[in-house]
This record gives structure tokens, C-alpha cells and sequence, in this order.
């Protein structure tokens, strides 16, 4: 799995209830976004953990 791959993974878990509802298309665009350019900085190990907290399997 890529980085980019996982980061889509996480935008959706994250705006699934109950974390947060998705009100437009632009506010999940914008978290994945975010997202992408977040993880280039971190190492798979770093964003496991992170997908872990939204029972993303990585």
C-alpha cells in the first residue's frame, strides 16, 4: 500500500461516524490533501499507527 493510498484510507475513516460527518465533497478532498502531503514526511511505521487509530488495516 502506498503513502497516498493509506492517506485515502484514513480521509475516509476519519469522516465516517462518528469521528465526523462529511458535509461536502470539498471538506474530504481538502482532509486527504492534508493528508498526503502530512504523511511524505513520516514513515510507514509512524502511519500505521495512525490508520490504527481509525481502524484503518494497513
Amino acid at each position: 500500500m502506498t503513502k497516498d493510498q493509506l492517506a485515502l484510507k484514513i480521509s475516509l475513516a476519519m469522516h465516517k461516524p462518528p469521528n465526523a460527518r462529511l458535509d461536502t465533497f470539498n471538506e474530504y478532498l481538502s482532509t486527504y490533501q492534508c493528508l498526503c502531503n502530512y504523511f511524505q514526511e513520516l514513515s510507514m511505521e509512524d502511519m500505521a499507527g495512525i490508520a490504527n487509530q481509525y481502524s484503518v488495516k494497513v
